[in-house]
């Protein structure tokens, strides 16, 4: 028996493929700034001398790492209202999962940039009578944030993807719409074939602006080499 393939369902239906796209990117984007502002100040604490901010910081990051994403989804939306009594919607929690996720996989990044420019830097700008934060913010950031810049692209297009998790707790991104739409139609070979697409649609470019920003960085480093 040969499939029938029913395109039209999806032609008629395209305004929900347009907004779980659009629920999809603003999932993604709420998530990644807050992961980039998060992450950061977890970033420093984790190269902190302090103990009382290094080991902190190092086991947020250890432990909201080695969670999937999925139960800490999961654990948000059904535990932590019965733990502290606050009421938040389905969109909040995904967000608040997604960020915290993104933060420790962010915070990484940072440390890693930090630590890929020469410690001389440092040791120039406090030579000049820079604080530690002044030196970092004017000398150290700014050289290591465009080595960066790749790595926070590749996490922005991983948390493009991790967002059809956020269906499991009822938030309408694409996912979410596609299967609303097979059970209404039954035609689940053309929803998801959309979704897939949609997906393609949305990260192909952030993966393709990624490998453009690596190979003029890599450009860069051998001609100064």
């Amino acid at each position: 028996m040969v499939y029938q393939w029913q395109w039209r369902v999806i032609w008629d239906n395209w305004p929900l493929f347009a907004q779980g796209a659009l629920m999809t990117l603003f999932l993604t984007a709420c998530s990644i700034a807050i992961g980039l502002v998060a992450g950061l100040f977890l970033g420093l604490a984790k190269l902190s001398r302090r103990r009382w901010l290094r080991i902190p910081a190092a086991g947020f990051v250890e432990i909201f790492r080695d969670i999937p994403l999925l139960v800490l989804l999961l654990w948000i939306f059904y535990c932590l209202p019965i733990l502290t009594g606050l009421k938040i919607d389905i969109i909040e929690s995904a967000i608040l999962g997604m960020a915290v996720h993104a933060s420790a996989y962010l915070a990484e990044v940072y440390r890693a940039g930090i630590q890929s420019v020469d410690r001389g830097q440092m040791e120039s700008a406090r030579s000049l009578g820079m604080s530690f934060w002044q030196g970092m913010g004017r000398i150290v950031l700014p050289q290591a944030v465009r080595r960066m810049i790749p790595p926070f692209l590749n996490v922005t297009a991983d948390f493009m993807k991790a967002s059809s998790l956020a269906s499991v707790v009822g938030v309408w991104e694409l996912l979410r719409q596609a299967s609303n739409l097979i059970a209404n139609t039954w035609r689940p070979l053309e929803a998801y074939t959309a979704v897939a697409v949609t997906y393609l649609v949305l990260i192909v470019p952030v993966v393709w602006l990624t490998g453009v920003l690596e190979q003029r960085l890599s450009r860069r480093v051998a001609a100064r080499a």
